[in-house]
């Protein structure tokens, strides 16, 4: 039977997917919809500050339609399926009901992202059945690219384009001295940012790449390594576009690929890196002969309302134990005790270096005495009430005025410490450490003093704590480093 024969014989029996043959289907289902909007409504909200905040997550605004339009496309496969209730989604429901919590409680927003956008899939799942969402599992799955994720591999993707850029201007003549993200030629002086680290090209191409494998290919192999070129060909591209907006600096003394040229330039690449991503795919593509497939006309939808029950029983307590949670999280906007405790400053002039800090409640800013004015210390508490001690946000100095150069491990009584070795447009070289203190404990890991905040949260007790940030000057790395540990086993004491 073709695709139109099957669609007349519905239209005549009356079996196809209607309102009024299906309404308890419809109804509920709807309720189930209605019941993710209203448990990941904090997820929801925060995602899309997220992305209308921050250009390189502008896409998400597209996913989820986008993903309901390749439902849309595959609806003669999907009605000719049965649909049934399944409780096998529960395997993924109840895990991501449970992520969703953990992120409420300490105030995560990656889990409730990735909750969020995890269960929508999985109710639909639910509501189809294992067969049906097997013929829609791309849409499903495309569904997660809507978690904003991808900024951690911001330095990363800057060391990676400074160590290719440098490669090529080595290898073309150009003289030039590196260090660590600035690049300096004759002519001028070059920072690679985190603007020019790549990742709007890297998510951009692997989301178009996942999507265009899809819709054009069908060899498994091919998807694979399609998505694969995806990944790889902006990161080579992006140290490509450095290594030009360099060269052209260096050809035209300075007069052009910067400014306003730097911004055109890279816009422009971008097109151009989409551009020969598609025609990859498009000499991978492979030529397929229509096949005259017989589609069976769609049964009634087989609904349990058990499952309904326990879905919505399962809502409704994990929705109850998020609001508990959120009210019994009313930690003191105060520290208990002053920052820094017993702690003599003395009177410095100011230096450039500042950290970063989102949203503290309480900040206080001193130097160490005994260092002649070396050592400068930053603390800041936070109640964890419209704010985080460990967040992505924060930062132990401005990229736009400091290069990482290096890392370093310091041991103090028996607590590893990173130091960070960074380095100014000027020269000016720091040694900087950062540690937390909850609960009187002190912590070197953001995970583990997250997981600490996490525990107390799921216990009812507070969960703010407090943030150290130590910065040493001098030119001399090894100096500096002595004067840190020095300094880092009074605090520490």
């Amino acid at each position: 039977m073709s695709k139109s024969e099957a669609l007349k014989k519905t239209e005549r029996d009356g079996t196809a997917l209607t309102f009024a043959e299906n309404k308890a289907f419809f109804i509920s289902g709807f309720a189930i919809f209605c019941l993710w909007l209203v448990f990941s409504w904090q997820g929801l909200r925060t995602v899309v500050e997220i992305w209308y905040g921050n250009e390189i997550f502008n896409h998400g605004f597209f996913i989820v339609p986008g993903a309901f339009y390749l439902i849309y496309l595959k609806r003669h496969e999907l009605l000719a399926q049965p649909i049934y209730t399944t409780p096998l989604a529960f395997i993924v429901i109840v895990p991501a009901v449970l992520l969703y919590v953990v992120g409420v409680a300490g105030d995560i927003q990656l889990f409730m992202h990735a909750a969020t956008f995890t269960l929508l899939p999985a109710l639909i799942w639910l509501m189809i059945g294992t067969k049906a969402a097997k013929n829609i599992l791309f849409p499903l799955v495309f569904m997660l690219f809507s978690v904003p994720v991808g900024e951690q591999l911001i330095p990363y993707l800057q060391e990676i384009a400074a160590d290719g850029s440098v490669a090529l201007l080595q290898l073309t003549g150009v003289p030039l001295y590196r260090s660590g993200l600035y690049i300096e030629i004759p002519q001028g002086r070059f920072l690679v940012a985190e603007a020019c680290s790549g990742v709007s090209f890297f998510i951009a191409s692997f989301v178009i790449g996942s999507l265009y494998a899809y819709l054009n290919l069908v060899s498994t192999k091919r998807r694979v390594a399609f998505v694969a070129i995806s990944l790889i060909f902006p990161v080579l591209a992006n140290i490509v576009r450095v290594y030009g907006i360099i060269l052209i600096a260096y050809w035209t003394d300075m007069e052009h690929a910067a400014g306003a040229d730097h911004l055109i330039y890279g816009w422009f690449f971008f097109a151009f890196v989409i551009l020969c991503l598609l025609g990859i795919g498009e000499l991978m593509r492979e030529t397929v002969q229509s096949e005259r497939r017989d589609y069976s006309v769609p049964k009634k939808p087989s609904i349990s309302f058990t499952i309904f029950t326990v879905l919505f029983a399962l809502f409704i307590v994990s929705t109850a134990w998020a609001m508990n949670i959120t009210s019994a999280n009313n930690a003191t906007k105060l520290p208990s005790k002053p920052l820094l405790n017993d702690l003599m400053g003395e009177n410095c002039s100011a230096t450039s270096w500042q950290p970063i800090i989102v949203n503290a409640d309480v900040e206080e800013t001193i130097y160490l005495s005994d260092t002649n004015c070396g050592v400068k210390v930053y603390a800041a508490w936070f109640s964890e009430q419209d704010n985080e001690l460990v967040s992505d946000l924060h930062r132990i100095f401005d990229p736009e005025r400091y290069s990482l150069a290096e890392t370093q491990q310091l041991v103090i009584n028996d607590t590893a410490f990173t130091v960070y070795n960074v380095v100014s447009v000027s020269g000016e070289k720091l040694s900087i450490v950062r540690w937390y203190n909850v609960d009187d404990k002190l912590f070197t890991s953001s995970v583990k003093t997250k997981v600490h905040q996490l525990k107390n949260v799921l216990l009812g007790n507070a969960s703010g704590g407090r943030m150290y940030v130590l910065a040493a000057e001098g030119h001399d790395l090894s100096a500096t480093n002595s004067d840190l540990s020095t300094a880092l086993s009074q605090l520490v004491d």
